[in-house]
């Protein structure tokens, strides 16, 4: 059993994380296509068809996460989603790719690969978790709704505020002018 404000404040922090995540990718459809092929993991020719699909289960898991009667089966799903996105990312990692973006949000939050990222999602994962055990028989008072919603804020802030703090810094000029520069011969 586990007390029903740790249980609504993991499925309210899922319900913003993968429906902000699902949105943005709505929004950049015709980048994600790219984004998934750059992972080189599935076959070329099944791109399109998981960009397709993938915003739109993630804006499903975000809803039906909410809702305590679908809560177990979306936090399922979003535990298979976050280890399907970990293995990829990973597998880029140990080949050494990591200047490709993870696709995680939009590109005006273009984040290249890290390891950050699997501990990020393995984070996610114990919410998803949280969402999985049968919450404990006591109903929620307003005061218990206020805790869930400002919990989920605090989590969601600290989940995007790491997420900018880890991003790669731009190239300075002298950067970019070393990589272009002509080459005495």
């Amino acid at each position: 059993m586990i007390d029903p404000i740790l249980q609504s404040t993991a499925a309210l922090t899922l319900a913003l994380v993968f429906g902000i995540a699902g949105v943005g990718k709505l929004m950049a459809w015709a980048e994600l296509e790219g984004v998934i092929r750059n992972y080189r993991i599935a076959p070329g020719a099944l791109a399109p068809l998981i960009s397709r699909v993938l915003p739109p289960v993630e804006i499903l898991v975000a809803i039906a996460v909410l809702i305590p009667a679908t809560r177990a089966l979306a936090g399922l799903v979003a535990l298979v989603l976050l280890a399907v996105f970990a293995f990829a990312m990973g597998i880029n990692l140990v080949r050494g790719r990591t200047d490709i973006d993870c696709g995680c949000f939009r590109s005006t939050l273009r984040q290249n690969l890290s390891w950050w990222l699997l501990v990020r999602n393995a984070i996610l994962g114990v919410l998803a978790l949280g969402c999985l055990i049968a919450p404990a028989g006591r109903d929620l008072g307003w005061a218990d709704s206020f805790v869930i919603v400002m919990a989920s804020l605090v989590l969601l802030l600290s989940y995007l505020s790491t997420s900018y703090v880890t991003l790669r810094r731009p190239p300075t000029f002298e950067e970019n002018y070393e990589r272009t520069a002509p080459r005495a011969s």
